[in-house]
């Protein structure tokens, strides 16, 4: 096949329309491309003071796939605690997963629970991550007290008695108590329609899977703060979070299984990182889900003098998720003033891969890229113009050859009428 010069001419102006169709014009601190090349400039690590790790948490994550009735993490509580569940019914029948407390002293104890939240039971593990997390910072829950009685059982929140549980769904929740003594507490799988203290009575224990991802931890919130103030002469900064490393994972026991376990990802920490900042101009707040694959939420509050402010950004904006096969995936957060105090609030949710990043880049740095990124759309679109322009000359000038060669035909031929003939 040959292809001449108009072909390629229009090749060209197809090309070049699609590549436009990628770009907007007139670029800012939010658009996609400006934040691709953000990203990849060079950056330096904020320093971090050590953590303050309050309450306890109890996590259950593992079987993770659950193929039988029982008790899927129990331990015995005091205090402030959490209790974050993440399991996929994995048997063929509908189940309902259920966090319960147990006395197993002679006197009544008085548990307070501040909050459960939990999602909706799906097989989009992503969406039921990223669903908790909106729905914990979205939904401000009044406490309230349970009183279970000596040698007896009580549901930490009875709405989860009524959530099926369907085959190959996985469930997940979030559930913030208070223990005025002590108090066994449990996530438990059980048949849906059963009746939860009756089974409870029979209920034992499970052995955890490979991944062995469950276990009591000291440390439900975890704060953190920069070890001096960030000022945009310091260019473009980051902050590492749940890399094992300069911010560690919780250690602990898992009873059940009667051997230390390690909180890989810090899942079910609520993080309060505050950032203290001083200087002159903007800064602005990007999130980098460099462990791969993330669906969820930040929260982030702005202090300055006696006013604040607070909003709730998804992770991505838009989208189910964001980073899968690519560390150097980015979202836009929020911009703040230098001077101001800045809480980053946010909890590693089910599903996402960590570490994470949240970066911070002077508006100096910002302005830059962005009239780069400008300049290239900038020249693309003359290129465009150009091709398009080429392209209707090219058009124009075949056409006009049309006419001239219609002009210079050879006349048509009428038959003789046969009189003529004669």
């Amino acid at each position: 096949m040959k292809f001449g010069k108009k072909h390629f001419l229009q090749c060209t102006v197809a090309a070049f329309a699609v590549l436009a169709g990628f770009t907007v014009y007139g670029a800012d601190v939010r658009t996609p491309a400006v934040a691709d090349k953000i990203v990849r400039l060079p950056m330096k690590q904020i320093a971090l003071g050590i953590p303050k790790d309050t309450g306890n948490l109890l996590f259950s994550d593992s079987p993770e796939y659950a193929t039988r009735d029982g008790m899927l993490y129990s331990d015995m509580v005091r205090g402030d605690s959490r209790m974050y569940f993440y399991h996929v019914n994995q048997t063929s029948e509908n189940k309902k997963i259920l966090v319960v407390a147990s006395n197993t002293e002679d006197k009544p104890v008085d548990i307070y629970v501040h909050g459960s939240w939990y999602s909706h039971p799906s097989e989009d593990y992503y969406g039921v991550g990223r669903e908790l997390s909106e729905i914990y910072y979205k939904d401000k829950q009044k406490e309230y007290k349970i009183t279970v009685q000596p040698r007896s059982t009580a549901l930490l929140d009875e709405r989860l008695n009524d959530v099926v549980v369907y085959p190959d769904q996985l469930f997940s929740g979030i559930v913030d108590f208070r223990v005025d003594g002590a108090a066994q507490v449990s996530s438990v799988m059980m048949p849906a329609y059963e009746d939860p203290h009756e089974f409870m009575k029979r209920a034992f224990l499970l052995s955890s899977d490979d991944v062995k991802l469950r276990g009591r931890f000291k440390g439900k919130d975890r704060a953190l703060k920069t070890l001096v103030p960030y000022t945009p002469k310091d260019g473009i900064s980051y902050i590492l979070l749940a890399d094992g490393q300069s911010d560690p994972f919780l250690k602990g026991p898992d009873i059940l299984d009667n051997r230390p376990s390690e909180n890989f990802g810090n899942y079910g920490v609520d993080y309060t990182v505050t950032v203290d900042t001083k200087g002159k101009g903007p800064v602005h707040l990007y999130f980098n889900p460099i462990g791969g694959e993330y669906s969820g939420v930040v929260e982030v509050t702005r202090k300055h003098g006696g006013e604040s402010s607070t909003e709730t950004v998804g992770l991505p904006r838009t989208g189910h998720s964001m980073g899968f096969g690519n560390a150097y995936a980015i979202e836009y957060v929020t911009t703040f003033k230098s001077g101001d105090v800045v809480n980053i609030h946010f909890m590693p949710p089910g599903a996402a891969n960590l570490p994470v990043r949240y970066i911070l880049v002077p508006d100096e740095v910002a302005k830059t890229v962005v009239k780069d990124v400008t300049d290239e759309e900038n020249r693309l679109k003359a290129l465009l113009d150009s091709a398009v322009k080429v392209d209707r000359s090219d058009d124009q000038a075949a056409e006009n050859r049309d006419v001239e060669a219609s002009d210079h035909s050879t006349p048509p031929v009428h038959l003789l009428d046969v009189e003529e003939t004669k």
